[in-house]
């Protein structure tokens, strides 16, 4: 993964942290007093009817009407000033998040310890309990809980806690102001299943199981920059936000463009484009089958996982993958919403 990452944002790689004198070191952070119940709630079982079709159709699998006209005059010009934007390269693309960029320059550090990265993180409290959280979360596979930051960050690992870092730092940016709250935890809920599905199918990608998570994680990190975008415009011109429909047609015309130029600003290489797979895809016959990128397997996969998160798995594309591993790996990444 560090090979990756050295790829993505040019920095060498740092030794291995060697665990003895640092994870022992005992510094905590004091959460506020109903973190605990917040970080050990599991999430919902399924995704609502309502989730389903706002995600299928960010992926363009739901039929919408084409006809931007019949929409009400504030979608519209939601949806127009975005295109302007764009084309005249004056969206706001925002910046990486402060402490991805520390984390990303301490990736670089050849005597980092673990406690350089508490130092960081605590350095946020919101995002301190949002880590927590998440190093909660059966998405990584641990069974008891913990409140103690150093081994939250320990159990996420340093390659992955900076692809999480920037995905809870825009979750919380679009949240400040109160709106689609619903449609940010249904990404979010998205990219961590993306994210483990992928970890589970690194050796099928071709990929180490690292980087392949912060490749699913990061696959549509332009849905919360248009999230962001619609709760900043609805909070600017009146009570009323834009409507679901108007995100998912900002996304369908101009989602490819947002994710370049984010990846652009940020440094990472796009995973929505036409580069392909390095592990290609195999015909019924044998051969093989160079023309599937991999942003199109990944975005095959998001398919399976919606719908497998409303429970209801249907795997009618495989995108190259074994079908058993395939079957397997989705009935792992799909156990935190199958909790009671």
């Amino acid at each position: 993964m560090f090979d990756f990452f050295r790829s993505l944002f040019g920095f060498q790689k740092p030794p291995v942290v060697a665990s003895s004198g640092v994870v022992n070191r005992g510094d905590t952070i004091s959460p506020p007093c109903d973190v605990e119940d917040h970080i050990l709630e599991p999430p919902a079982s399924v995704l609502p009817p309502q989730a389903v079709d706002f995600l299928l159709s960010l992926l363009n699998v739901k039929d919408l009407p084409a006809d931007l006209q019949s929409l009400p005059q504030k979608d519209r010009s939601f949806i127009a000033s975005n295109i302007r934007r764009v084309s005249e390269n004056s969206l706001e693309i925002p910046m990486m998040p402060h402490a991805a960029v520390c984390i990303q320059q301490l990736l670089s550090d050849h005597n980092v310890k673990v406690t350089d990265f508490i130092d960081v993180i605590k350095e946020d409290p919101t995002l301190s309990v949002e880590l927590l959280r998440m190093a909660n979360s059966s998405y990584l596979g641990f069974t008891y809980p913990t409140l103690d930051l150093q081994q939250a960050i320990v159990r996420v690992g340093f390659t992955q806690l900076h692809g999480l870092v920037t995905m809870l730092a825009l979750r919380s940016r679009v949240l400040q102001s109160n709106r689609f709250k619903n449609e940010v935890e249904w990404v979010m809920e998205l990219s961590l299943a993306t994210a483990k599905l992928c970890q589970l199918l690194a050796g099928e990608m071709g990929m180490k199981p690292d980087e392949a998570f912060t490749i699913g994680l990061l696959n549509h990190i332009e849905y919360f920059v248009v999230l962001g975008e619609a709760s900043r415009y609805s909070a600017e011109s009146d009570k009323n936000s834009v409507s679901q429909l108007a995100i998912i047609q900002t996304v369908l015309r101009m989602g490819r463009t947002i994710h370049d130029l984010i990846a652009a600003s940020w440094g990472f290489t796009p995973v929505m484009g036409d580069e392909k797979s390095a592990n290609v895809d195999k015909k019924e016959d044998g051969e093989q089958d160079p023309t599937i990128s991999l942003g199109e397997r990944l975005n095959i996969l998001q398919r399976i996982l919606v719908v497998s998160l409303a429970g209801e798995k249907s795997i009618t594309d495989t995108a190259g993958f074994d079908a058993r591993k395939l079957n397997d790996a989705i009935d792992a990444a799909i156990a935190p919403s199958d909790r009671s």
